[in-house]
């Protein structure tokens, strides 16, 4: 398994090195498109389509939603900002329930996994699409590729240091009716290895000292809230017994395995820029 996930990161990382820094915007959206697509496959399963049509149509609906927002890019700021807001407060909403989640007679019925659950797959546009279409408008409409590329190393050096220390020191359990495997060590884990890269990002960026301690603090926010992203979809698994999302990638599950943490951190990460005068 730790093989499998060496090689497929080898493979992926440069990659999206070589896209963010390099693709036109028109490429740029369409290679999103892609990973829009392979995740929202896998969200209508999670959401319980068990079809292949079902989740086919689901995936176009879904794709269709994304171009819509990139087609009306020149949206104003106001409005960017409404709909990163409207993701924020789902992902506050989602944080909730997985800070009370024992049982799955403790979420609103409607939020429970039985057949397809209509609300899961409604939910998807601020859960999932808003959040790629916010990374779209920071590549291509503010041209920071800087900024979005700290935030994919962020996001996946947290999740190296959760594993690694999770996987040799792990003891506390963080969220057993969830998610057994992990642990509050793999959070301690995370915490410090990115924090140590917000100093370097901060630096990298030329930060002054009273806005690079602020970055410092974006970083540890958006850091916890992938936590709770990838919370979420072992949630959602939990809760229409699925065991996985999808197997496209070797060692680390399906596509949505790969980008669960960076929706969820993405839109608090987008509104800390803003909110940092960092974004002009």
């Amino acid at each position: 398994m730790l093989k499998q996930r060496i090689i497929t990161s080898l493979i992926l990382t440069p990659l999206v090195i070589w896209g963010v820094f390099s693709l036109p915007a028109l490429y740029f959206s369409l290679f999103i498109l892609i990973v829009v697509g392979l995740s929202s496959w896998e969200w209508g399963h999670l959401a319980g389509m068990e079809r292949s049509t079902s989740k086919a149509l689901y995936t176009i609906a879904s794709l269709l939603a994304l171009v819509l927002l990139i087609w009306a890019l020149d949206i104003s700021a106001k409005g960017f900002y409404i709909l990163i807001s409207i993701s924020i407060v789902w992902w506050l909403y989602r944080i909730v329930c997985i800070l009370i989640y024992k049982t799955p007679d403790t979420l609103p019925t409607q939020l429970q996994g039985n057949g397809v659950n209509v609300v899961t797959a409604m939910v998807s546009i601020v859960a999932l699409i808003i959040p790629f279409y916010a990374i779209v408008y920071l590549r291509n409409e503010y041209n920071f590729p800087g900024y979005l590329f700290y935030m994919l190393m962020i996001i996946w050096a947290a999740d190296v240091f959760a594993y690694f220390s999770g996987k040799y020191l792990g003891k506390h359990k963080l969220a057993p009716h969830i998610s057994p495997g992990k642990t509050w060590e793999g959070v301690y884990g995370a915490l410090f290895g990115t924090s140590m890269g917000s100093l370097i990002g901060a630096y990298s960026f030329g930060l002054d000292f009273q806005t690079g301690i602020l970055f410092f603090v974006l970083t540890f926010i958006m850091v916890s809230i992938s936590i709770f992203g990838d919370l979420s979809e072992s949630l959602y698994k939990r809760q229409n017994a699925i065991k996985d999302s999808g197997n496209l990638l070797p060692g680390h599950g399906g596509m949505l395995d790969r980008v669960d943490s960076l929706v969820a951190a993405a839109p608090f990460y987008l509104a800390g820029l803003w909110l940092l005068g960092l974004l002009k």
